[in-house]
């Protein structure tokens, strides 16, 4: 648990600095980089569907690279990185919650041939806190609450991103999808709820802005 913890500060601490920077060359390096890695254990661990993976894969990484370089020009750098900042972390909040109420009040399993672990309980600890986070950001933003649904949103995309991973895990007979990350397991391991959300809210938002 410790050494869960200390990479999941680690990981945190890197990604709120580089987007604290605004240096676009280094966020881009990153997500290639954290692609080219998810490719690599996609293709070691023999998942099936190879070119759907990839395409996965590369659907996040597309959008997230995208957001931060092709901004429309109204928007400034202050509020395109916090969006990408927000959608991240609400995703990790709703992880964090998931795990510990799932662990701590879970008893209603999902679908347990997929992934024994996920439980409704631990679903709705996880939507809850990204209720919450929703609520607090769009009130200093002075927006309606009925917006925080946009993070309820993010956290179940981020659930069926996890679930979609685990179902290949499951098939090919694997725990994690690697070693690199200590606690955690592979970078598919980790950024397996981001495959969906990311992309997915800021697909919504970019339409919002295209009005």
């Amino acid at each position: 648990m410790s050494s869960r913890i200390f990479t999941a500060l680690f990981l945190i601490s890197i990604i709120l600095t580089i987007l604290y920077l605004q240096i676009a060359w280094l966020f881009t390096s990153l997500i290639f980089f954290i692609c080219i890695l998810a490719c690599y254990e996609w293709i070691k661990n023999k998942f099936n569907k190879t070119f759907f993976g990839f395409l996965l894969i590369f659907n996040f990484g597309f959008w997230s690279v995208f957001w931060i370089l092709f901004k429309k020009p109204y928007l400034d750098d202050d509020f395109v990185y916090l969006v990408y900042g927000s959608i991240i972390f609400n995703t990790a909040l709703f992880d964090t919650f998931a795990f510990f109420v799932g662990s701590k009040f879970g008893e209603t399993y999902i679908v347990k041939k997929i992934s024994p672990n996920k439980t409704l309980e631990g679903l709705i600890g996880g939507l809850l806190a990204s209720l919450f986070f929703g609520v607090i950001v769009f009130h200093n933003a002075q927006l309606p609450y009925v917006f925080a649904i946009y993070f309820v949103l993010g956290g179940f995309f981020a659930f069926m991103g996890d679930l979609l991973i685990s179902y290949f895990k499951r098939q090919s007979g694997v725990k994690d999808t690697g070693t690199i990350l200590p606690g955690h397991g592979g970078i598919l391991d980790r950024i397996d709820s981001h495959l969906l959300a990311t992309p997915s809210l800021l697909l919504i938002i970019i339409a919002i802005y295209s009005l």
